[in-house]
């Protein structure tokens, strides 16, 4: 028999919860929180269960698949004892075959049931690393089939197994994951290892450039368009750069503009406004779209060896994720790409700009949003280059020296929702941390106490970014970040309510990283390891 408690590291585990797996039975305990009426730091407990009870349900996953990778597994001994080879044995083979049985009880499609017998085979063959994730509740279902796609085309077993563990650490330390990120975390590792399997979708991508149309009913088709991802992402911007010229009157939903705009533009009729107000304020005249249209721009961010031709590291194309070598170096050669080098040095010698301390240069903006890729805040993956930076300690424009920086550690990007929740919103609290290896982390707290701890998602790409000195003064005396110099006290004099509000959520951050260090350090000693 064996007992096992939930709660693996890179996800917030319910409290409480085990397992216990014997010959007979798998027994699975999740405590369900009593929240009525009781104080709010159960609030803690209900949300941390609404969240992540289901990551029980990855153990479940990975029995399923042990049960059916079994029933395979005698099917194919079976096939090989028996020699017969025909055209029948080739089309109903094994796997074919379990899948069939599983299809009729599950009462699901064939090919449902095949993809379902194909991760199996993967869990226990191709990747088991990442599939002890999904047994440990690292990692969803769903998150786990992607990787199964995404390392599909990887052939070479040595190779494979040198990215199944890459890709199991990376998780297992970057902290909070969302879909999002374990898909780009993914394609990055396959990217950088096994140029021919990301080649490969490459090649295949630009051979199926296709349009099709499916008829939905007797009032709508939908047509779908396949094109590269640089060409899409132009595409749904133009389309947007259209729409935005409508008045604030127009009755129609984002949606219905994009759809209306885009056949529009591809039968070439005008597109219009249909506010009909006498007072419209629409702007779709063909100049005023063309202006919008010209400042549509990709951002694509890239190292300058993968540029050279000596390196396959990816690169992350915004709005998108991680790109081949060979696709970065094919968009560079283009005739309308601009390549702008980033000059770590500049940030070293400045990062905000030369009169205005609020405001960062140019170099810091294009290095905060190449690191972190998306919005900062956790679950959230508005491209980076759609967001606002972000000063994670507020700076204060009547003292800067007293609010926060404008400085590489104290800047992040985050979408205009992100940005107003975390500014207006009661008891919301972020913060951002550079390790001792200079690794950026951004901390997200829940009014109910709950905090998320997250890696910036493109440290892989920019990983010199955190080793950048801060060039701000420090303030040994009651600093919350050391060597970073952010005050936990505002100095002697009236507090404005901005000052007020540094000096709560200076107190707060302290507080959850001494209760952090010391769950740390707890978790260390009843491991038997020093609490380093």
């Amino acid at each position: 028999m064996a007992v096992a408690t939930m709660g693996p590291a890179g996800r917030t585990g319910v409290v409480g919860a085990s397992v216990q797996v014997t010959d007979e039975a798998i027994v699975m305990r999740v405590p369900r929180p009593e929240t009525v009426g009781k104080p709010q730091s159960d609030d803690a407990a209900a949300l941390v269960f609404a969240a992540h009870a289901e990551s029980v349900g990855g153990l479940l996953r990975w029995y399923r698949y042990q049960a059916v990778y079994g029933l395979l597994r005698t099917r194919m001994a079976q096939a090989d004892a028996t020699g017969a080879t025909d055209v029948y044995t080739r089309v109903y083979d094994p796997l074919c075959q379990v899948a069939a049985s599983y299809a009729t009880v599950a009462g699901v499609r064939q090919c449902t049931a095949e993809r379902f017998v194909e991760a199996a085979q993967a869990c226990f063959e191709r990747i088991p690393t990442v599939g002890r994730l999904l047994r440990d509740g690292v990692i969803t279902a769903a998150w786990f089939q992607r990787v199964v796609e995404q390392t599909a085309l990887v052939d070479d077993p040595d190779l494979l197994a040198f990215i199944d563990a890459e890709i199991a650490h990376r998780l297992t330390t970057m902290g909070g994951l969302s879909a999002r990120r374990v898909e780009d975390a993914v394609a990055a590792i396959v990217a950088e290892h096994d140029r021919d399997a990301v080649t490969v979708t490459r090649e295949q991508a630009k051979a199926a450039k296709k349009m099709v149309i499916n008829p939905l009913n007797d009032t709508a088709s939908e047509v779908i368009v396949t094109t590269t991802p640089e060409d899409a992402l132009l595409c749904k911007d133009a389309v947007d750069a259209v729409i935005a010229g409508v008045c604030r009157h127009d009755p129609r939903t984002r949606g219905q503009l994009r759809a209306d705009a885009a056949v529009a533009r591809m039968t070439g009729v005008p597109f219009t406004c249909e506010c009909q107000r006498d007072d419209c304020a629409a702007e779709l005249s063909e100049a005023q779209v063309a202006a919008r249209c010209a400042r549509i721009v990709v951002h694509v961010v890239t190292r300058q060896e993968t540029l050279d031709g000596v390196s396959a590291v990816p690169a992350v194309m915004d709005g998108h994720g991680p790109i081949s070598a060979a696709h970065v170096r094919d968009l560079a050669a283009r005739p309308d790409a601009v390549c702008r080098p980033l000059n770590v040095a500049d940030l070293a010698d400045r990062m905000c700009q030369p009169g205005n301390p609020y405001r960062p240069t140019a170099a810091l903006d294009t290095a905060v949003r190449g690191l972190f890729g998306t919005c900062s805040w956790a679950g959230c993956d508005r491209p980076a280059w759609r967001c606002e930076p972000d000063h994670v300690t507020e700076f204060d424009h009547t003292a800067p020296a007293a609010g926060g920086p404008t400085c590489l550690c104290n800047l992040n990007p985050k979408c205009t929702f992100h940005h107003g929740l975390k500014t207006h919103a009661d008891g919301w609290l972020d913060d951002q941390i550079v390790d001792a290896n200079g690794v950026v982390w951004t901390e997200v707290t829940t009014p109910e106490g709950v905090t998320v701890r997250q890696q910036a998602a493109n440290t892989w790409l920019l990983p010199e970014l955190g080793l950048i000195p801060c060039s701000h003064p420090d303030t040994e005396a009651g600093t919350t970040r050391p060597g970073i110099g952010h005050a936990e006290h505002a100095p002697e004099r009236s507090s404005s309510r901005v000052q007020a509000k540094h000096r709560y959520r200076m107190q707060r951050r302290a507080a959850n990283r001494r209760a952090r260090e010391a769950q740390a350090a707890a978790m260390a000693i009843a491991d038997g390891q020093p609490p380093f």
